[in-house]
């Protein structure tokens, strides 16, 4: 519950904050904290203090760790949600816009500053906190079943169960997160991890995967 237009609690405002509402500062340094230390381990003095508050502050903007990390998600479930959105509408081949998505997803995964493996743990506990959330996946697998459907339809893909490749997709994007976030060696262009995921995962639903690099040409370039 973050609440525009409170005003009255006293702050520790470090040089250069921004008067006014504090939400935006709080949910900033939660994900600083969440990306570094892990959800489990950030504590709520923790994030007050990274958000220059004192603690009472903070309590009066969120009431747990949980109900931030929950405005966290939401947040950054809009970017999938409205890459699938956009993809679907596009005059393109069922397969092309499947590499599309995937490509943007793994991108976006990559660029998030939190571990989003962790984040389904939390999740799991309290599925009434997280409805949203998991309605929101649900929404996803969703839209992307139906390119699936599409793609099966029209001969491209093979007729695999299209709910379960929507979620190996969503699975698979997610893992290339966590081994992104923890792995020191060079690769580290998610572009070019996008395109490369993109690439093997939907060769692997190609009726004829040598057609996947005029595929991945046909995607054009990421989108901004």
């Amino acid at each position: 519950m973050s609440s525009a237009g409170r005003i009255g609690r006293p702050r520790l405002r470090p040089r250069g904050a921004r008067a006014g509402d504090p939400s935006d500062d709080i949910l900033a340094a939660a994900s600083r904290l969440f990306g570094d230390r892990g959800v489990t381990a950030t504590t709520m003095a923790q994030i007050a203090r990274e958000a220059g508050l004192q603690q009472s502050s903070l309590y009066y903007y969120f009431r747990s760790k949980e109900e931030i990390l929950a405005t966290l998600v939401a947040k950054a479930n809009v970017v999938p949600l409205e890459l699938a959105r956009r993809v679907r509408g596009e005059d393109l081949p069922p397969a092309v816009r499947l590499y599309r998505f995937v490509r943007g997803d793994v991108v976006a995964l990559c660029l998030l500053p939190f571990d989003i493996n962790e984040v389904h743990r939390y999740a799991a506990r309290d599925r009434e906190r997280f409805a949203t959330y998991w309605k929101e996946r649900r929404t996803l697998q969703s839209a992307l079943a139906a390119i699936v459907q599409d793609g099966v339809a029209d001969g491209s893909l093979r007729a695999v169960p299209a709910r379960l490749a929507a979620l190996t997709l969503m699975s698979n994007d997610e893992a290339v997160q966590n081994w992104f976030r923890h792995d020191t060696r060079p690769l580290r262009d998610p572009a070019a991890i996008g395109a490369a995921i993109a690439e093997l995962s939907v060769a692997g639903l190609l009726v004829d995967p040598g057609t996947v690099e005029a595929l991945a040409e046909q995607a054009g370039p990421l989108d901004p």
